[in-house]
């Protein structure tokens, strides 16, 4: 039975640790937080790319969690996207107008201060639903929504979604747990950019990163990764060489080769187990 939808067509819009490790200098930070400044404000011309395919797999963890009955009736409304390094989704206060199924890559959500700094509040990858609350009703983004690593998703017109939602009560459940995991990320990542090091929070990224990509090799710019650590790039060219002297990556231009993933766990904060263990229990919930 298709959706029916009585909305208009939606527009298309594009879219606590040791003392040693507090050794940082109130000048340091103060620079650290100049240099985040801006770092956001210009933003790439980037475009969504609708790609065209024939085979329907989703990767996503909610989306895969559904039935067959269940899927049949979304796909005539998703369409799959690549998403490119650089592409703002969407900014503060602005209407979500589409849901997207991360397949691949990953997704930052990005908090926008009024000085123009900025660091990232949560990362988003296939464990996740962008734009889930929407379901619920017109819904204004409260973060910058940027793709941080080339990704892929599932895309689907926020009308269709609010829809189907309203009518299959398994979809609801799916969207009130990507918000609640998203929501439980925020929280911990709050927490960790307050009381946790550069470098623990460094390693916990570089972690969460491999997580979600399964490959040790990760591409990203000096210049993307103090902007969403907000410190500068002088710090994380510190924390990198420490890294790679300890044997734990190998750091070029873009690039980030890990060398030992235990280590790096090792070195990274509680965070690490923290945000696995509620992704685990929120995605055993679906079935």
């Amino acid at each position: 039975m298709p959706i029916r939808s009585t909305a208009r067509p939606s527009a298309f819009v594009t879219e606590p640790t040791d003392n040693e490790s507090r050794g940082y200098s109130q000048d340091v930070l103060k620079a650290d937080k100049q240099a985040a400044r801006g770092s956001h404000c210009s933003v790439p011309a980037k475009k969504e790319v609708n790609a065209v395919t024939s085979v329907f797999e989703p990767r996503n963890f909610f989306l895969s969690a559904l039935s067959p009955a269940e899927l049949a009736r979304l796909r005539p409304y998703l369409t799959f996207h690549r998403l490119p390094q650089g592409l703002v989704l969407h900014e503060p206060g602005q209407r979500i107008e589409h849901v997207h199924f991360i397949d691949s890559g990953m997704i930052s959500l990005v908090a926008m201060m009024q000085d123009g700094s900025a660091i990232e509040t949560a990362t988003l990858g296939r464990e996740a639903i962008l734009g889930s609350l929407s379901s619920l009703g017109h819904h204004r983004a409260g973060t910058r929504a940027i793709v941080q690593i080339d990704a892929t998703a599932w895309r689907m017109p926020v009308t269709e979604f609010r829809t189907a939602a309203a009518q299959n009560a398994m979809l609801r459940k799916v969207a009130l747990l990507s918000s609640e995991l998203t929501l439980a990320q925020m929280q911990q990542t709050a927490a960790c950019n307050a009381l946790h090091t550069a470098d623990r929070r460094l390693c916990r990224w570089i972690v969460q990163v491999r997580d979600r990509l399964d490959d040790d090799v990760i591409r990203l710019t000096h210049d993307f990764l103090a902007q969403m650590l907000a410190v500068r790039r002088p710090t994380v060219s510190l924390i990198a060489y420490g890294l790679q002297q300890a044997g734990l990556i190998r750091y070029q231009r873009g690039k980030i080769s890990i060398l030992d993933r235990e280590g790096l766990e090792q070195r990274a904060c509680e965070c690490v187990g923290a945000l696995r263990e509620k992704t685990r229990l929120t995605i055993a919930e679906v079935g």
